[in-house]
């Protein structure tokens, strides 16, 4: 009797998953067409799953109730974008005069675009039972008449609905400097310029508004997602800005608890075992501090940072519609949580924390002892002595942390690394066995990179020193944790010879000329075809008179910035260490078929190599023989040995230093 109970119980759960799943695929509302791009006019035709039902619609973005349009025969589609601008047309967005275009003598008037933009048909409906049960909204956009290939190159569409109030209504809407800015005001606080205090300041769960995305893939002109999300505003001081950020959540709440959909083309797991095709939240970002100037430096600074010991960022372009509105050139970025761990390693989130600006942001308060921890037991104790340092190694990656701190010296991050801004690390709380970075230990996240590089002309020019910013008193505040531990740390030579061969390797490898002008020429010809809808969008007011011209000088500032910092940097780190003049060191493969190599266990190559290093320091490189290949000799020139193993060798380089792996 158990056995045949247990058998019908089992009949009866599968027979409630395939129901389930039957719901799911049957919704309450069907429109006759996909969502997306359509050359010509359209006839949509709304169907309620009860054919008794009464549907109602809207065609403005707002939330359909009983009192909106009734449906009764189909709906004549067609291009928006003559018609008058209504959400690209709200006011108090942010202060005159305010945000970053302040920096480029921006107007006193408050923005508005310039022209009618592109518009799409947004269309909401819902169904209401003959007992007066009202169904949950079906949403989707339809842009007519709109060549998105001619219009967009291949970038994805993503189009957010959500109801206008949510935005910009002047008590709750988050898009807006609204209620709270007035309040603010009237009592003598309400701020300027990157701080002003407004509704779009609002923050965590209270912040966040229902809402619907659709995705349209680069190669495509139909929908391929639509999901029901929570929307928040994004940023810090960038919320002031006209152009302001977006973070997307899945909820169980809305519908689903995860994005299953591949947002990012080629965004793989950082554990490397396959593509990231689940998200939690993502980021629509507007390029941060440089989303009035170069539109691509966190871009390219994360991209070519990419690496195997701290976590970047992965992104792809994107263009953003709100309710049916062209609303301009974005950034879809990987989200950082527990959920992104998850997501990316075989880790439960549950075991995860994450620690930002020096305050939980994953885990349990208590959690911050952990951190603390850390903190502590390397700045109070003398990293020289060999016993501490090897302790340290228990609570922190040191090889991810070298190579973080290089990379952020390199391209000069100053809203991060060296003031306890934009700085993130993460670990589990219990190691889990045979997870490689479940292992208690804290590693580094990357995230917000652009204000480097000579932004603003606010900071020193690409001839800066390494050490400047580590060692400057100011930073070196307790909440600023980088410095600190960033000092204790070169009292170790292990750690200082690491560093330093890391900060060349950023030089040589990461950010080589020839790599950096690609990435940024490529991105730069992306974008060329997208501006001047995006200027005459968003602004700033400054290149409104020629959009393209104004882009292409935002780009070589940037770009020229990274050439004259590549070719200066090597005698910034000799200044500033003591070191004797740096020398030509180059490796080879006896024959690439049989292996190649890494050197200083992180850049891989397959191809013959040459990188300058300094001779006080000692150059690893180890030999990644292919299946069934072991190393027959090292041959060394020029060179003194340091260390041997296996597959590793290290060598103090003297001028006319070689290296040659020979496989058998």
């Amino acid at each position: 009797m158990r056995i045949r109970n247990t058998f019908l119980l089992l009949v009866g759960l599968a027979k409630f998953a395939v129901f389930a799943a039957k719901e799911e695929v049957e919704p309450d509302i069907k429109f006759s067409l996909p969502g997306g791009f359509y050359d010509d006019d359209i006839e949509l035709e709304i169907t309620a799953r009860d054919p008794q039902a009464v549907i109602y619609y809207t065609l403005d973005g707002t939330n359909p109730t009983e009192e909106s349009l009734l449906y009764e025969k189909p709906i004549s589609l067609t291009n928006k974008t003559p018609d008058p601008n209504v959400h690209s047309n709200h006011t108090g967005i942010t202060q005159p005069g305010g945000g970053f275009g302040a920096f480029g003598g921006g107007s006193t008037e408050e923005w508005l675009p310039h022209g009618q933009v592109n518009k799409g048909n947004i269309v909401r409906a819902i169904s209401v039972s003959p007992a007066g049960e009202i169904s949950n909204i079906t949403s989707s956009s339809y842009f007519v008449g709109l060549d998105k290939n001619k219009l967009y190159q291949d970038l994805p569409i993503v189009s957010v609905i959500t109801d206008p109030g949510c935005l910009f209504d002047y008590e709750t809407g988050i898009y807006i400097l609204g209620k709270q800015y007035d309040d603010a005001m009237a009592e003598g606080n309400g701020g300027f310029m990157f701080f002003a205090q407004g509704n779009f300041n609002t923050k965590g769960k209270e912040a966040e508004r229902p809402a619907t995305i659709q995705y349209i893939p680069g190669d495509s002109n139909e929908v391929a997602l639509t999901q029901d999300v929570g929307i928040k505003l994004k940023g810090r001081s960038t919320r002031a800005q006209y152009q302001k950020s977006f973070n997307v959540n899945a909820r169980n709440k809305y519908g689903k608890k995860n994005i299953k959909y591949p947002l990012i083309p080629g965004n793989v797991r950082a554990d490397g075992t396959g593509p990231v095709e689940k998200y939690k939240s993502f980021n629509l970002r507007n390029a941060g501090n440089d989303s009035e100037s170069a539109k691509m430096r966190d871009v390219i600074i994360q991209g070519l940072i990419k690496n195997p010991y701290f976590e970047t960022q992965q992104n792809t372009y994107a263009i953003v519609f709100i309710d049916g509105e062209y609303w301009g050139i974005y950034e879809i970025y990987e989200e950082y949580n527990d959920n992104y761990i998850a997501n990316n390693y075989e880790i439960e989130d549950e075991n995860v924390i994450t620690v930002k600006e020096g305050a939980i942001d994953c885990g349990t308060e208590e959690d911050i002892e952990y951190f603390n921890d850390l903190i502590n037991f390397v700045v109070k104790n003398d990293m020289a002595i060999e016993e501490n340092y090897q302790e340290a190694t228990k609570k922190l990656d040191m090889t991810a942390y070298a190579l973080y701190c290089a990379f952020n010296v390199y391209v000069d991050v100053q809203d991060g690394y060296y003031r306890g801004g934009n700085n993130a690390m993460w670990r589990v709380r219990e190691p889990v066995e045979g997870v490689p970075k479940a292992d208690g230990r804290w590693r580094p996240m990357a995230y917000d990179t652009e204000f480097s590089t000579g932004m603003f002309n606010m900071v020193t020019g690409y001839n800066k020193s390494v050490l400047a910013e580590i060692s400057n008193p100011t930073n070196r505040l307790a909440k600023n944790t980088n410095p600190r531990l960033t000092n204790a740390l070169l009292r170790s030579d292990e750690w200082r010879n690491m560093f330093i061969n890391y900060l060349c390797d950023v030089k040589n490898i990461n950010y080589a000329s020839d790599k950096v002008v690609k990435y940024i020429n490529d991105t730069e010809d992306l974008l060329l075809p997208l501006v001047e809808e995006h200027i005459q969008r968003n602004g700033p007011e400054a290149q409104l008179a020629d959009p393209v011209a104004s882009f292409k000088n935002e780009v070589d500032v940037f770009r020229t910035y990274m050439l004259n910092r590549n070719e200066v940097f090597l005698s910034l780190i000799q200044a500033d260490f003591h070191l004797s003049d740096p020398v030509k060191v180059t490796v080879s493969v006896n024959d690439y078929d049989l292996g190649g190599f890494a050197v200083n266990d992180y850049n891989e190559f397959e191809e013959d190599y040459t990188g300058e290093y300094f001779k006080e320091n000692i150059l690893y490189i180890t030999a990644k023989p292919k299946d069934g290949k072991s190393v027959k000799s090292w041959g060394l020139k020029h060179c003194k040995l340091a260390a041997k193993k296996p597959n590793t060798i290290g060598f103090y380089p003297n001028e006319g230093c070689t290296l040659t792996i020979n496989y058998e």
